[in-house]
C-alpha cells in the first residue's frame, strides 16, 4: 500500500460525513474519509526541495500551507462540502500530487490505444509500467499516448472522483513502475510553452467525495465542469448508416468507384445517411482542388447521387502540404513561431506541410471560405474532418498572441472543433478538448482490423464509455471491420460481430460492405440497420435529453445500480438509455456468452417468448449463434 508507515495517523473507525484528514511533515499527507472508506495521497510529493523547512499553516482554518516564499498549498471546501479545490502557487520547476488508487475501480482519462474498462485493466494490459508521466495533450495513439478525445477527469466506484482544470500544464501517470498511484503533475516541458520569467507553477484541482460512481459523475455534471451539448446534431446520421469510401477504396478512391460504390448500396437494398468520399480526392493535399483525372465532373457525380437519394459528404483536414501551388497564399494561415513565421509539420500524407491555425479567427474564416466553396461549387451536403490533434503541431508553434499560455497547447483542438461546427449538424471530427457543447459527431480514432484489445473490436465499447462519460455522447464508432490496414478484408465472422456491437450505438458506418461476403451477410446486415433505424427514435430522444442532463447516450451496465461490482467491471455489455441491455459476442469463434443482468425485470428479446429474467444474475453460455445479437428490454421502469 502507498505511504504504508503513515496509516497510524490516519486510521479513524468511522466518519459520519466527508472528513478531510491532514497530516503535514515536510510534504502535506491528505486522507479523505467517508463511512469508511477512504482516499489517500500525499501532496507534493517529489516536489519539495529537501532544503525547505517545512510548511507553516498561512490561515487560521488549518487549510493553507506556505513553504517559505517558494510556494502555498491551500485546500478550500465548496458550499456543499462535497469537493474541495487544491490549489498550489510555487516557483518550483514541477509539483506533483499522487493518490492511491485502493481497491476500487476507476474510469476516465483519455482515449487510448488499448482503451479498458474500468481503467484499472490498464494495469493488465501494461504489467506493473502501468501508463508513464506523459503530457496529458491530445493526439494520435499511432504516435502518441493519447488520441484525441481527452477530460481531465477520473472518478472511482468508491464515489471518490478528481477534476483538473483545463489551465494546468498537466502531465499524468497512472501505476507508472507499479507504484498503483494516479499522480498528477504540473511542469512546463514540451509541449507546454514557458511562461515569462517569474510566472508562478500553478496545480489546480477539484477533489470531490459522493456515495458512489454515478452519484460522482452526476456531481461532476452539477458542478458544470464542462459544457452540455447546445443541439443535437443530424437526425438522419442518426437513423441511417454513414458509406465511406475509405476502408474499401482506401487512396484508390476515383469518381467511377464512387458512382458504382452508391449503386451497389442502392442495389442490396440499404439506406444511408450520407456517402463520404474520403482520401483522396485532391489534386495536393490542401488545395481544395479535385483530382481532374480521377474526378473529372465532381458537380455531376454530386447531382447523380442527390438524385438517387444520397446525401454526399467530403473528408477534408486541416493542412496544406508546401508543394501545393496555394501555399504562398496559405502561409499567412498556418500555424507559425514566435516570430510569425510559418512553421512547417509533417503528417501521413505529407513530409512538409502547414497545419491552418484555428486559434486566429481571420485563418479560421479564410480556410472555412475554402471549404465553403466546395458545397457551393460541387453540392456537397456536410464533411468528415480529420485530425485537429495537437501532436500535429510543428515543434516550433507560438500562440502567444492569442490563447493564454495556460490553454495552449489544448486550446488549439478547442478552436479547431469550434470552428468546424460552422459546417453543420453533419459534420465529424475526432478530437475534443473543452468542446462538449458542440453539436456535432464525435468519432473514435481508426480502428485496427482485429479482435481483441490491440484497438480491435473489444475496445469499441470502452470507447464508447470513456466519450460518453466525459461529456461527448454523439459518438460515431468507426468503421464496422475496421480500417483493414493490414488486410484486403477483415475476416466474415469479424464483420458480422463488429456490426451488431454497432446496431445500439448513436450512429452505425459501413466502409467494407455486407456484399463483399455473401448473400447471408447481406440478410443480416439489412436486419441489423433494420433494428438501428427501430430503435433511432429512443436514440435521438436521449440525444435530445443530453442537451439538459449531460447523460450518455449508451451507459456502462453500473449506471442503473452503481454499487453493484460486478456490473462495475463489465466491459463488453452496454446499455441504450436506461432500460436496453446490449451484449455483443466479442471472442473469435464464440457462439454462447456469459451475459450479466444488473438489477431489473428483462425479457430476451432475441428470444421474447422466453421467460422474463430477474436479475442481478449470470446467464452462462448464453446461445448466440452468429446471426444473433443478444440484447434485452427491462419490463419495469428502474426504481
Amino acid at each position: 500500500m502507498l505511504f504504508g508507515f503513515l496509516q497510524v495517523f490516519f486510521i479513524i473507525p468511522f466518519c459520519s460525513n466527508m472528513c478531510v484528514h491532514i497530516y503535514v511533515y515536510r510534504f502535506v499527507f491528505i486522507t479523505i474519509i467517508r463511512t469508511g472508506l477512504q482516499l489517500v495521497g500525499v501532496l507534493g510529493a517529489g516536489s519539495i526541495p529537501s532544503d525547505l523547512p517545512p510548511p507553516e499553516p498561512c490561515d487560521q482554518a488549518g487549510l493553507c500551507w506556505s513553504f517559505g516564499s517558494m510556494a502555498s498549498l491551500s485546500l478550500t471546501p465548496t458550499l456543499d462540502g462535497q469537493c474541495h479545490f487544491v490549489e498550489w502557487k510555487s516557483q518550483f520547476d514541477s509539483l506533483a500530487d499522487c493518490f492511491d488508487m485502493g481497491q476500487s475501480y476507476w474510469y476516465g482519462g483519455g482515449e487510448v490505444f488499448d482503451q479498458s474498462w474500468p481503467i484499472d485493466g490498464d494495469t493488465a494490459l501494461m504489467g506493473d509500467g502501468g501508463r508513464p508521466d506523459v503530457p496529458y495533450v491530445t493526439g494520435d495513439f499511432f504516435h502518441n499516448d493519447f488520441a484525441g478525445v481527452l477530460e481531465p477527469y477520473w472518478i472511482n466506484t468508491d464515489g471518490f472522483g478528481f477534476y483538473a482544470l483545463r489551465e494546468n500544464p498537466l502531465f499524468v501517470s497512472w501505476n507508472s513502475s507499479g507504484d498503483h498511484q494516479l499522480c498528477l503533475k504540473s511542469r512546463y516541458e514540451f509541449p507546454y510553452p514557458r511562461p515569462s520569467v517569474g510566472q508562478e507553477l500553478g496545480l489546480r484541482y477539484f477533489v470531490c467525495s459522493t456515495s458512489d460512481v454515478k452519484s460522482m459523475h452526476l456531481l461532476a455534471l452539477s458542478k458544470g465542469f464542462w459544457s452540455k451539448p447546445r443541439d443535437t446534431p443530424d437526425q438522419r446520421v442518426f437513423e441511417h448508416p454513414i458509406w465511406s469510401t475509405w476502408a474499401r477504396y482506401k487512396t484508390l478512391v476515383n469518381q467511377a468507384r464512387v458512382l458504382s460504390f452508391a449503386e451497389q448500396i442502392r442495389q442490396y437494398g440499404f439506406n444511408d445517411s450520407q456517402l463520404e468520399i474520403d482520401d483522396r480526392w485532391e489534386s495536393c493535399y490542401g488545395e481544395h482542388q479535385f483530382d481532374a483525372e480521377k474526378f473529372p465532373d465532381p458537380a455531376a457525380m454530386v447531382n447523380q447521387l442527390h438524385s438517387q437519394g444520397f446525401r454526399v459528404t467530403l473528408w477534408i483536414h486541416p493542412f496544406i502540404n508546401a508543394e501545393c501551388a496555394s501555399f504562398s497564399e496559405a502561409s499567412a494561415h498556418v500555424v507559425s513561431d514566435a516570430n510569425g513565421l510559418p512553421a512547417l509539420t509533417s503528417w501521413w500524407q505529407g513530409n512538409l506541410a502547414g497545419y491552418f491555425d484555428y486559434t486566429r479567427p481571420s485563418s479560421g474564416d479564410w480556410w472555412s471560405a475554402r471549404i465553403f466553396k466546395l458545397k457551393t461549387d460541387f453540392g456537397f451536403d456536410g464533411f468528415k474532418i480529420d485530425a485537429g490533434e495537437t501532436n500535429w503541431l510543428p515543434s516550433g508553434f507560438d500562440f502567444s498572441t492569442r490563447l493564454p499560455t495556460n490553454a495552449t497547447p489544448n486550446g488549439y483542438s478547442t478552436a479547431y472543433v469550434r470552428t468546424m461546427e460552422r459546417f453543420g449538424g453533419m459534420t465529424e471530427v475526432r478530437t475534443g478538448w473543452a468542446a462538449q457543447d458542440v453539436p456535432i459527431f464525435t468519432r473514435m480514432l481508426d480502428k485496427s482490423t482485429v479482435w481483441g484489445k490491440a484497438n480491435g473490436l473489444a475496445t469499441i465499447i470502452p470507447t464508447l464509455f470513456q466519450f460518453g462519460i466525459e461529456g461527448y455522447p454523439f459518438v460515431l464508432p468507426d468503421m464496422i471491420g475496421g480500417n483493414g490496414y493490414n488486410t484486403v478484408l477483415p475476416e466474415r465472422e469479424l464483420f458480422i460481430r463488429w456490426m451488431q456491437a454497432n446496431v445500439f450505438m448513436p450512429t452505425m458506418q459501413f466502409s467494407y460492405t455486407p456484399w463483399d461476403y455473401d448473400l447471408e451477410v447481406v440478410d443480416m446486415a439489412l436486419k441489423m440497420t433494420s433494428l438501428h433505424y427501430q430503435y433511432s427514435g429512443l436514440i435521438l430522444t436521449l440525444a435530445s435529453q443530453a442537451m439538459t442532463n449531460g447523460y450518455p447516450i449508451n451507459r456502462p451496465l453500473w449506471w442503473i445500480d452503481p454499487t453493484d461490482p460486478v456490473a462495475q467491471t463489465i466491459d463488453s455489455e452496454y446499455l441504450l438509455g436506461d432500460d436496453v441491455l446490449v451484449a455483443p459476442v466479442l471472442q473469435t469463434g464464440a457462439v454462447t456468452k456469459d451475459i450479466y443482468l444488473p438489477k431489473g425485470v428483462w425479457r430476451d428479446e432475441a428470444d421474447p417468448s422466453h421467460p422474463v429474467y430477474t436479475g442481478p444474475m449470470w446467464l452462462y453460455s448464453y446461445s448466440a449463434p452468429l446471426d444473433i445479437l443478444p440484447y434485452f428490454t427491462r419490463v419495469s421502469p428502474l426504481q
